[in-house]
């Protein structure tokens, strides 16, 4: 395990004066000298933990380090005891991968499959489904699947205001590679009143100094948060997870752009469970990679698909795909990746979540990619570790894409 203590260059350019009785002039020149003698930046990139010593006291370091080397982890994803909503039984298997292991069917997707073909043809305009990209490594190989389906497809992006510029870029040259209509779809009108205020009840959150009793705060908070990202949820809390709060917004903005267009299929590279259902006779849980959207009995139901999972792709399918078009991991990136490196949303809130409650905030996300074979745990764990610095908070990224 490693873990990176770290001090704002001004504390520890003071740190070196004070102890070497340098000048700051001089301190400050010792401190880029052993940088660049034993980089030790790069360290930050593979450590499992990371601290700002200069917020971050001793007796908070030691009982994150306690609670991470104590911790159980699940023998087949990254799930551990350090998550407040996982729990790993007397096999060695987290609750999901428990109930995964005696509930998958793949009779269950193979009927979906040909419900998702039945839909072919079926717009009411010039497309039959609607195909949503980033231009990644999972959105470029689905659009490619969708059309060599028969599908005729439109790709877009949601603009949330805090995704990167680079997003829409990249996707509209995936679009265009592979002959495809390209929207740009503002989000925004899609956002409840209620949406913003827990906005800004998550920056407020976000801004509040480092501290034991932060620490209780996140916990709490990153629970609840599970119980209310409902697109119909009415409650005001702040989300520890920013992409729970992202799926108010994003879920009804599938349904509204998908009604606009006249189709009935909204097609993602989700590489994992679009619903879980329990059987009412079985008692068996259904993993399902459909998921039926009908807010209004008077109109159309619409169907969000997780094609991955529903033709059961592995990461080596995704590669192969991406070489017969010629897509390269962009300069800086991995394969796989955190949400955050491509929301700065969850990229401004990504380290203080890690800090404050022990593991990694996208750590659920991975983990379901692992539980039905998409990854292996080391690619997530290898995913996990990396660190995206980024100058603002999160208070200042949804102030500067006018959320709040």
């Amino acid at each position: 395990m490693v873990v990176y203590l770290k001090t704002p260059d001004k504390h520890l350019a003071a740190r070196v004066s004070k102890r070497e009785s340098f000048s700051r002039k001089d301190a400050e020149k010792e401190r880029q000298i052993e940088e660049r003698l034993f980089s030790t930046n790069n360290v930050e990139k593979i450590a499992n933990l990371s601290f700002n010593t200069a917020v971050t006291t001793e007796k908070e370091i030691s009982a994150q380090i306690k609670a991470l080397v104590g911790a159980r982890e699940c023998k087949k994803c990254v799930n551990s005891s350090m998550n407040l909503s996982s729990t790993i039984g007397e096999s060695g298997l987290c609750d999901v991968c428990e109930g995964y292991k005696k509930n998958f069917s793949e009779i269950q997707l193979q009927k979906e499959l040909r419900f998702l073909l039945s839909l072919k043809n079926s717009g009411k305009g010039k497309y039959d489904a609607m195909v949503g990209i980033s231009g990644g490594k999972d959105s470029t190989a689905t659009l490619y699947e969708v059309k060599r389906m028969g599908f005729a497809p439109m790709a877009f992006s949601l603009d949330t205001g805090y995704y990167p510029e680079h997003i829409f870029q990249r996707a509209r040259q995936v679009a265009k590679q592979l002959g495809v209509d390209y929207e740009r779809v503002g989000a925004k009108k899609y956002m409840r009143p209620v949406d913003r205020v827990c906005f800004q009840k998550t920056a407020d959150l976000y801004s509040e100094h480092d501290s034991e009793e932060l620490r209780e705060k996140f916990r709490k908070w990153y629970v609840e948060g599970r119980r209310h990202y409902s697109v119909k949820c009415q409650h005001q809390i702040p989300f520890v997870r920013t992409c729970q709060l992202c799926r108010r917004l994003i879920i009804r903005a599938y349904y509204g752009e998908a009604l606009k267009y006249g189709v009935g299929a909204v097609i993602l590279g989700i590489n994992e469970w679009a619903g879980l259902s329990q059987d009412n006779e079985s008692k068996k849980f259904v993993f399902s990679a459909i998921r039926k959207l009908q807010p209004f009995k008077n109109k159309p139901p619409v169907y969000i698909i997780h094609l991955p999972f529903l033709l059961q792709r592995k990461i080596k399918d995704t590669e192969n795909i991406l070489r017969k078009l010629g897509w390269r991991i962009p300069r800086g990136e991995r394969l796989i990746e955190s949400n955050a490196n491509s929301c700065l949303f969850a990229r401004a809130a990504e380290n203080k979540a890690r800090r404050m409650l022990g593991f990694h905030p996208d750590a659920t996300r991975l983990a379901r990619e692992v539980t039905v074979g998409f990854i292996s745990k080391e690619q997530a764990r290898n995913a996990l570790t990396k660190i995206h610095n980024y100058p603002y908070s999160v208070q200042r990224v949804l102030q500067r894409a006018k959320v709040i």
